[in-house]
């Protein structure tokens, strides 16, 4: 896929970046997270958190300036300090904004944490004895001098950015726990909580700030981290994160519009792409553009732009490390696959929400020979598919948590022994393989005929979803789904190797990847004068694989490209 090339990367701030007397607690260094990036008339302000760890004890709010379009930086200094020993509090995740009227603010959750406090859920620790609340800190000099933080409410909850809208209101969003009752399971971690997604309105250009409005309140998708745009005058645009078991069974992120300065939401549609921490704006020619940690899929930060009069629709995330490992060839796409994350690959298609949802999932496929360990069909239940027979499981609520946001999908025949049926055949032949999962039962067919129907029991198996974590290489000519979902959204895709195309090929055509990494992805930008686009993100150059483990700390980069590089 596409990619910012190196040249076009700079960084902003790492371990080198401090005076002796900013000492860090943690020996291996400063954990540097949350980027922001806002144009001044004096130049380029960049907002982050520095801190010992992403579950940080000791943080810090830094600023930093650029005069030379971002590609150096200077001045790095702290304007606030919490800790967990002096302040029994820590800074989560600052947020940058640049308003008409010329001021800058920065708005920012602080979460009470003691000495032997852990890092909880954000549902936990916005709620007593613990707590959050958002503060603000103004600045009238393009950065240089800063207020003393402001609380504006007692909510705290990762806030979005603030936004200027053309009536002159402010707007921020913020998330809020819910409980709820609703789950048959509830999804991991397994809380019966849900996030709630409010905006928060100042009418009299920060203030006050005592007018609020429901965007999303949904048990099954757990929209937060909301980023704003306004399109047109009251036409606002919200795009969330899926905070549902964080996103772990491929739900997408989803797009909300109002048309009142944001005082009534209309329902949510579904993008075509999976972002944590969207950062959304317009740039000078009206388009949007979009910066994301993706979450589910692979490891990566991505921009994505688009007219606003696009139809945006659908499309199925990817996990694929190695783009290798994943190829058109001779009319089938031709998987080769390892146990190990970064070699394996898999495509995951909307969830079965609950045990209501109907799913049909259809796959054309063969395995290339006998050495083949087979592949995997997830319907709302598993289908695995070895040389000499399929075998059927009800997936696990378990068992999708290992295919989640951490990118360690169940390896092999390592996960979770679970009741079985097996059909004898020779999978190294073509065959078409239909799944139907209804309310009370697992119809399996190949070739048109029917092979096993058995009751279905097994509540939390929401996974739909295709590919392989096992040794061998598998082609595929086809895949197509339809789900069901009396509490959600509803989908009907299909696929073929004989239209040319990959499965994900929005991915491959539409989104440009900042950097390849697990360690990264809370980002916002800015737009010059002349047109050039500053990106600023965290990301960890050491930090390259998909098994979570990294000796260094991330570091701060600006990415710097024009809308030209991003079409």
């Amino acid at each position: 896929m596409r990619a910012v090339p190196d040249d076009k990367k700079f960084v902003i701030a790492d371990q080198n970046s401090y005076p002796a007397d900013l000492v860090c607690p943690n020996p291996r260094g400063w954990y540097h997270s949350v980027a922001n990036v806002a144009a001044a008339p004096t130049g380029l302000v960049a907002v982050y958190r520095l801190s010992d760890s992403h579950s940080a004890v000791s943080t810090h709010i830094m600023v930093a300036y650029s005069s030379d379009g971002g590609r150096t930086w200077r001045g790095h200094r702290s304007i606030s300090h919490r800790n967990v020993w002096e302040h029994n509090s820590v800074w989560v995740a600052p947020q940058l904004s640049r308003l008409r009227d010329g001021r800058l603010v920065i708005i920012c959750d602080l979460g009470h944490r003691t000495s032997g406090d852990d890092w909880p859920r954000l549902a936990f620790w916005q709620q007593p004895p613990r707590g959050m609340s958002n503060h603000l800190f103004w600045s009238e000099d393009d950065g240089r001098t800063w207020s003393q933080p402001v609380q504006c409410d007692d909510v705290g909850g990762e806030p979005g950015y603030i936004v200027d809208l053309t009536d002159g209101t402010l707007v921020y969003t913020r998330t809020e726990p819910v409980d709820t009752d609703v789950f048959e399971i509830p999804p991991p971690p397994g809380y019966n909580r849900y996030h709630l997604n409010t905006a928060v309105f100042s009418d009299d250009r920060g203030k006050t700030w005592n007018r609020t409005a429901t965007i999303s309140d949904d048990p099954y998708h757990s929209d937060s981290e909301v980023g704003i745009v306004e399109l047109d005058p009251g036409h606002l645009l919200a795009i969330t994160r899926i905070g549902f078991a964080n996103g772990a069974f491929g739900q997408p992120s989803r797009l909300i519009h109002s048309y009142d300065y944001g005082r009534t939401w209309n329902e949510p549609q579904l993008a075509p792409f999976y972002g944590q921490r969207t950062a959304v704006h317009k740039l000078h020619s009206g388009k949007l553009l979009v910066t994301y940690r993706n979450r589910w899929g692979a490891f990566a930060s991505y921009a994505f732009l688009w007219d606003p009069a696009e139809k945006l629709a659908f499309e199925p995330a990817s996990f694929i490390w190695e783009e290798s490992r994943c190829r058109l060839e001779k009319g089938c796409l031709t998987l080769t696959t390892d146990r190990e994350p970064e070699n394996q690959v898999f495509f995951s298609l909307y969830p079965a929400l609950t045990s209501r949802a109907r799913v049909e999932l259809e796959a054309e496929l063969r395995l290339a020979d006998q050495t083949s360990e087979g592949c995997d069909l997830f319907a709302s239940c598993r289908v695995r598919i070895t040389p000499h027979e399929l075998c059927l499981t009800e997936s696990s609520q378990e068992e999708a948590t290992l295919h989640s946001t951490t990118g360690s999908p169940a390896i092999g025949n390592d996960a979770p022994a679970l009741p079985t049926h097996r059909i004898p055949l020779d999978a190294t032949q073509w065959h078409r393989y239909k799944i139907v999962r209804s309310v009370d039962e697992i119809a399996v067919y190949v070739d048109g005929r029917l092979c096993l129907k058995e009751p279905s029991g097994l509540l939390g198996a929401r996974l739909v979803r295709f590919g392989s974590n096992l040794r061998g290489i598998s082609h595929w000519r086809s895949v197509s789904a339809s789900v069901d979902n009396p509490q959600g959204h509803n989908i009907n895709w299909a696929w073929r190797a004989d239209s040319g195309t990959y499965p994900d090929q929005f991915r491959r055509d539409r989104l440009i990847r900042l950097d390849a990494t697990a360690d990264s992805g809370y980002s916002n930008w800015d737009q010059l004068e002349d047109g050039t686009i500053v990106i600023a993100d965290y990301t960890n150059d050491d930090f390259r694989d998909a098994n979570w483990t990294s000796s260094a700390q991330p570091k701060i980069k600006a990415y710097i490209v024009s809308e030209e590089e991003l079409t």
